[in-house]
């Protein structure tokens, strides 16, 4: 729904607060000018139920929103986030849980070789045998070890029967061997034997942060190939002032739970689910709002198809660079808020906190301030001979609520 058409909604009383007010007034409204019909004149009766009606009215609230929006609209712009649905900023004011994946969101382009500990054959012989494996990979794990392979020139051998599995690896079949090339979980799943020596390193390497995957010919593993990605240095930064702020950083990747584990020491956070995919992080987020938990999911706009609509509370996407430019993405659909990265969020979550504060504030001035009026006006009633309720005070009264309305929105 567009900005604008759920701005709309709201002046016309689509909110169910506003509903509810609205309501509340006719009925207030009937029920005074039916008792001051009864007890003076028809005319009298009517006057009052003018003049309660007026009061009553959710108008000053509803403006002091449409104000508040036109604000957050204008600030949000400025850290260049899209509020496609601006209705779940409300839900992001109250979000406790943030899961966000490892991969493109805390990271800074493609991933490259850090390390090749090779078992009965040499490095370059490592590196090729997994490259003609991963010929043709579409996982940037996968592009990664094949292009590094092809810029040092090395010389691959053939395979055949080629596949991608999907969050595993790739394999292949070489002078009658298969070939895997994947997550160490994985090839042990399909009876590979790994030497204890090889364990012993992939450990070193997740506790250093690395990705880590392994070759294996047959039913021997023959070496590890540890991957790291380059990390902007304000990202834990980033993670302590979202924990500041009373929402807990939730990190999930795909790869081992020792190496989510050693992430989180790094990054400072305290949870981090490893082999968990995009789809399994959807029964995740159900696991935490089962627990009274209100999640916001943040992944990136490829990703998002993946994860089903209605996942979370609230579901944000980074923008791609050539999407940023244009305010439009593909994962519009299923997304309510798109920000250009995970800097962007701690300040917009403040923003959303702000806005529900100050609209907050703006509706229990109107209402209390209706409130206070018609209290006033049954008291004093009787020595104005009724004119205390005369529509003219009562449209005096609404313009003077609907400024003392507007005072909290200068906040945001």
């Amino acid at each position: 729904m567009d900005c604008q058409e759920e701005m709309g909604g709201i002046l016309l009383g689509n909110s169910i607060s506003s509903r509810q007010q609205l309501i509340a007034a006719i009925v207030l409204a009937l029920l005074f000018g039916f008792y001051h019909g009864m007890t003076g004149t028809i005319v009298r009766g009517g006057l009052v139920f003018c003049s309660t009606l007026l009061v009553c009215l959710p108008l000053p609230g509803m403006l002091a929103t449409w104000l508040a929006q036109k604000r957050v609209l204008q600030q949000a712009e400025s850290l260049g986030a899209a509020l496609l649905r601006l209705q779940r900023l409300a839900v992001l004011a109250e979000t406790d849980t943030l899961l966000f994946p490892y991969r493109d969101v805390l990271t800074q382009g493609e991933p490259h070789i850090a390390a090749l500990m090779p078992e009965g054959m040499s490095q370059a012989g490592l590196l090729a045998l997994a490259a003609a494996a991963e010929r043709g990979a579409t996982h940037p794990i996968g592009c990664a070890i094949y292009a590094t392979a092809m810029e040092r020139c090395l010389r691959l051998p053939r395979v055949s029967a080629q596949a991608e599995q999907a969050h595993h690896g790739a394999e292949a079949l070489c002078t009658g061997d298969t070939v895997r090339v994947g997550a160490i979980d994985w090839l042990r799943a399909e009876g590979v034997h790994f030497s204890a020596e090889l364990l012993t390193t992939a450990d070193q390497m997740y506790c250093r942060g690395e990705s880590v995957v392994a070759l294996s010919m047959g039913k021997r593993a023959r070496g590890l190939i540890a991957l790291s990605y380059d990390m902007s240095d304000s990202v834990r930064a980033v993670l302590a002032e979202l924990a500041r702020a009373d929402m807990t950083p939730i990190l999930f990747t795909s790869s081992a739970q020792k190496f989510a584990h050693a992430l989180a020491k790094q990054l400072g956070i305290s949870t981090a689910y490893g082999n968990l995919s995009a789809k399994k992080c959807a029964r995740e987020a159900q696991f935490l709002q089962s627990r009274g938990h209100i999640v916001a999911l943040l992944d990136v706009a490829a990703n998002s198809s993946q994860i089903p609509p209605g996942t979370a509370d609230v579901h944000l996407v980074i923008l791609s660079s050539q999407s940023a430019e244009t305010g439009k993405d593909t994962a519009s659909d299923v997304a309510d808020i798109a920000i250009p990265s995970i800097a962007a969020l701690p300040p917009l979550v403040a923003l959303s906190r702000r806005m529900s504060v100050a609209c907050n504030h703006s509706h229990s001035i109107a209402l209390f301030g209706a409130l206070i009026f018609l209290l006033a006006a049954t008291i004093f009633f009787p020595w104005f001979d009724g004119s205390f309720m005369s529509p003219h005070i009562a449209v005096t009264c609404l313009i003077f609520l609907a400024l003392l309305a507007l005072l909290p929105i200068r906040r945001i």
